[in-house]
């Protein structure tokens, strides 16, 4: 069956509950999403609460969202023509009303002569409200103090110096301003070792080092 593997770290959900077996899963990733969050400070404490929304799905054009629903139908087609496919694991799928076309099956041998899933605009909306509940994050999150202009919203300069405040610098990932569609780790290296070389340079000891 195609059911999550609750054995990967790749797992894309949560694996509470799914028993040990032999599954398949797929996901997808929109690595230039339009919508856009915010997170601000609220006080001058560490212990004040941050203003933060992640801002899923919040393009005025719905883009991601339609990006997301037409994912979910194309990748599902994918796996329902493969040899191995013996049905779908339910929960990790949308809770289609039973006797739609779109609802999970279970099924001993491939399917045969496959056609396109015809989706009726109850499970369309189905789909879109299942998709705001479970989409997230894959834990490379960045750019939550960008390297901008300060009227573009920018938080640092080129040097990586925060505006308005004498003697900080922030060297991580937040200070990319806008997503890379990779893995995360080689820019949060080549970040750091440009980091060092302006620390070394503002100190004097680049020419020691």
């Amino acid at each position: 069956m195609c059911r999550p593997l609750p054995f990967f770290n790749s797992f894309p959900g949560d694996p509470t509950g799914v028993e040990p077996g032999q599954y398949m899963s797929v996901s997808t990733f929109t690595l230039y999403p339009y919508s856009r969050g915010h997170i601000h400070i609220t006080g001058p404490r560490v212990s004040d609460p941050p203003d933060f929304k992640t801002g899923f799905f919040s393009d005025p054009e719905d883009v991601d969202i339609k990006m997301s629903v037409w994912a979910y139908k194309k990748q599902r087609e994918l796996f329902r023509r493969m040899e191995i496919y013996r049905g779908e694991y339910a929960p990790s799928h949308p809770p289609f009303p039973a006797g739609s076309e779109a609802a999970s099956i279970d099924t001993s041998e491939p399917l045969k002569d496959v056609k396109d899933i015809v989706y009726t605009s109850e499970d369309d909306a189905i789909l879109e409200q299942w998709l705001r509940k479970n989409v997230g994050s894959t834990w490379h999150s960045m750019g939550t103090c960008k390297m901008a202009a300060k009227e573009d919203l920018g938080v640092v300069d080129h040097d990586l110096s925060v505006y308005g405040v004498k003697g900080l610098k922030i060297a991580d990932l937040s200070v990319v301003p806008k997503n890379v569609g990779a893995n995360t780790a080689a820019t949060a290296f080549a970040l750091g070792e440009k980091a060092a070389d302006i620390f070394l340079e503002e100190l004097g000891l680049k020419s020691a080092w």
